[in-house]
């Protein structure tokens, strides 16, 4: 009655080594969630140092500076991580 599909493995989602489709995805959904991660923290280094300065912490104002400097380049390689991302087939 309940004939197994010739595709239906039984395996999950299929074997994580070297060289396979899955390992290469999952792979790239990490360097992705890692981009990710340091563009909210650069967010929010950045306007922590910036309500500084408005409060008039001293050289806040610099340390804000420096955190867009790090927001912009952590987005930039979230951004080239998602366009070097393998396709998505359904």
């Amino acid at each position: 009655m309940n004939a197994p599909h010739a595709h239906d493995t039984g395996r999950g989602a299929g074997p994580i080594e070297r060289g396979t489709p899955h390992r290469l995805a999952a792979r790239q959904r990490m360097w992705l969630q890692a981009w990710t991660a340091l563009s909210v923290l650069a967010a929010l280094w950045s306007l922590a140092w910036a309500i500084g300065w408005i409060t008039g912490a001293a050289d806040s104002l610099a340390f804000a500076v420096a955190g867009l400097l790090l927001l912009g380049a952590a987005l930039w390689a979230r951004r080239s991580a998602i366009r070097n991302s393998p396709p998505r087939h359904l």
